[in-house]
């Protein structure tokens, strides 16, 4: 359960003491202030919760949970009133506006930001391990205030990133979740960008979900993601069970012959996966297993390589079945395609690689 200290007033010894830390030589107390009063403005009148940190700005929800708490930083109170729905009351949820639309960007205005944030981060008094989060510009606060914060010796557990408009070096525990169509997805960006995370994020996770930008919070695509989040931070906390064997990776997965399908339309398609080896799969964190999907012509030829991902949510025994969807988005091009469904383990192989071939699907693609 997380704890919450009463909030301390602004020139109190405890604000003091929270900021100092992070403001040693670099930062402006003035422009923090002025940056405070900003995010106050489009913050206090809209958000709904308790309002637990020094200066008002971080809002709680659910704060009674027992799991560890998680502080998320995005552009308003709707998508945080949305992930709070999604991760359930079991999940403490402090949410803090980014600087999206009320500040001018820049690296002087950011490196700020952050230290606003980790000061109101230090004020909530948090017991347990610290995970803190955002999407788009959120995420780039999320990832300056981690780095100000164990450079200040309040170590972060996990950083987590959705979407982020950039991406800076970080040493520490890291989940990046990108959108597969998102613009700023700089997997699709740049070339090699994925050696090139890592070199820069030693300890980072990445998971790829078919969203595109601004399209995150309804539906499907917040259920999944949001279940990759609960997963990372499980991972961390020591509560997800053990290691996957990689040569137990034998499976069975059955999927629909025939679907028809909007061009770049979204699709769930219902998938069963059977565990025909002899050792139980561990979830998606511990074993790097999930469905996923590649699209090809009728002739083969390869139209997308990968597209829709469904991690493991609970262990599956030898024998055992998982009957979940798929999500998956249709190409561009109409006419006939064959959609390939397969089992993956992250960074090693594909199922088909190795064994039988993936489950297949005639799809019929109609204009939009």
């Amino acid at each position: 359960m997380s704890k919450i200290a009463p909030p301390a007033p602004q020139d109190s010894p405890a604000a003091a003491a929270a900021a100092a830390p992070v403001g040693a030589g670099l930062i402006d107390p003035t422009l923090v202030a002025d940056l405070r009063k900003k995010i106050a403005a489009v913050t206090r009148p809209w958000w709904r919760g308790e309002v637990v940190s020094a200066n008002g700005l971080i809002f709680g929800v659910n704060v009674a949970g027992s799991r560890p708490p998680l502080i998320w930083s995005c552009q308003g109170y709707a998508p945080f009133a949305a992930l709070a729905a999604a991760l359930g009351p079991d999940q403490p949820l402090y949410g803090l506006r980014s600087g999206h639309m009320v500040v001018k960007p820049g690296a002087k205005t950011h490196l700020h930001l952050a230290a606003m944030c980790a000061e109101e981060v230090l004020s909530l008094g948090l017991s347990g391990p610290l995970f803190l989060g955002g999407n788009c510009q959120g995420a780039l606060l999320a990832q300056k205030t981690a780095q100000l914060l164990t450079a200040a010796e309040h170590p972060v557990a996990l950083l987590i990133c959705l979407n982020p408009l950039q991406i800076t070096p970080y040493g520490g525990r890291a989940a990046f979740i990108l959108g597969r169509h998102d613009v700023t997805n700089p997997l699709s960006r740049f070339h090699d960008a994925e050696a090139l995370l890592r070199a820069n994020l030693p300890q980072c996770t990445i998971d790829t979900i078919p969203s595109e930008h601004g399209k995150l919070f309804n539906g499907k695509i917040l259920e999944l993601w949001t279940d990759i989040l609960r997963r990372r931070m499980d991972a961390v906390t020591g509560t997800s069970p053990g290691v996957f064997p990689l040569w137990s990776l034998s499976a069975e997965i059955t999927a629909p012959a025939q679907l028809v399908m909007q061009a770049r339309g979204l699709c769930e398609v219902p998938v069963s996966l059977r565990n025909s080896s002899d050792a139980v799969w561990a979830p998606s964190p511990e074993s790097g297993l999930s469905l996923g999907n590649h699209w090809r012509a009728p002739d083969g030829s390869l139209l997308q390589w990968l597209d829709g991902q469904q991690p493991l949510d609970r262990p599956l025994p030898p024998g055992g079945t998982l009957d979940t969807t798929l999500l998956v988005r249709a190409p561009e091009r109409e006419g006939e395609c064959l959609l390939e469904i397969d089992l993956q383990q992250a960074g090693v192989l594909w199922l088909g690689e190795i064994g039988p071939a993936p489950a297949t699907c005639r799809v019929t693609v109609l204009p939009r």
